[in-house]
């Protein structure tokens, strides 16, 4: 039986300059602070850091490229919540 940590697939994310949150989809999990294997395994806990699909809110680099992925840190307990809320 998987943790309900791995089964989620979307992420209610804040932008802070915009101050707004949007509901993007989660392409994978960069770095748990609980450690090595957590990453490895792909547990969301608080504080890890996961990639998001920033491509439809349509942020676009300097050279003029559209941005696909971005790194936000989870900040709540989704085992508790059942929800995952993050800061880019």
């Amino acid at each position: 039986i998987r943790p309900t940590g791995l089964r989620f697939t979307k992420a209610h994310v804040t932008h802070p300059e915009l101050k707004t949150t949007f509901c993007l989809e989660i392409i994978g999990v960069k770095k748990n602070p609980n450690g090595q294997t957590m990453t490895q395994m792909g547990v969301i806990t608080k504080g890890t850091v996961i990639e998001v699909n920033v491509s439809e809110l349509g942020l676009v680099t300097p050279g003029g490229k559209v941005v696909w992925g971005k790194y936000a840190q989870v900040t709540n307990n989704p085992e508790n919540d059942g929800c995952i809320n993050a800061v880019l």
